[in-house]
């Protein structure tokens, strides 16, 4: 990496307890998301599925993905909280491999104007 290049990484760094916090609450989202997703299966589905065993585990797994998406969250929640404070990370190269806009929006630098990887599918919804 070039000196030029540092320091444009340096004046783009930010704190790594600020990116692990925007992490953190993404992954808590998605479990929130999980959940709900999963009860409103269940209480359209339960009667008919409750029978089959795959049906059953499917809906375990389920909520065992949710409880550990929320263990990783507190263990970044806890990463965060014991770094230094002086921790810096230029999260910019990462933000860029994200395929979801709303996802590096989210969790990408703070303060840079992301801009869609594909705006002719914004707002498409894939139907199963």
């Amino acid at each position: 990496m070039s000196h030029a290049q540092r320091e444009d990484a340096a004046e783009t760094a930010e704190l790594v307890a600020d990116v692990l916090a925007r992490i953190q609450s993404e992954l808590e989202d998605i479990a929130r998301r999980i959940d709900r997703n999963q009860a409103a299966i269940a209480r359209s589905t339960w009667d008919v599925g409750a029978a089959d065993a795959a049906y059953v585990q499917a809906m375990q797994d389920a909520d065992l993905s949710a409880q550990r998406i929320a263990g990783v969250a507190d263990f970044l929640r806890a990463i965060g909280d014991a770094a230094h404070p002086q921790w810096r990370i230029d999260t910019s190269a990462a933000t860029g491999a994200l395929k979801l806009t709303e996802l590096a929006r989210s969790i990408g630098q703070t303060g840079s104007s992301v801009q869609a990887k594909d705006e002719a599918a914004a707002g498409e919804v894939d139907l199963f």
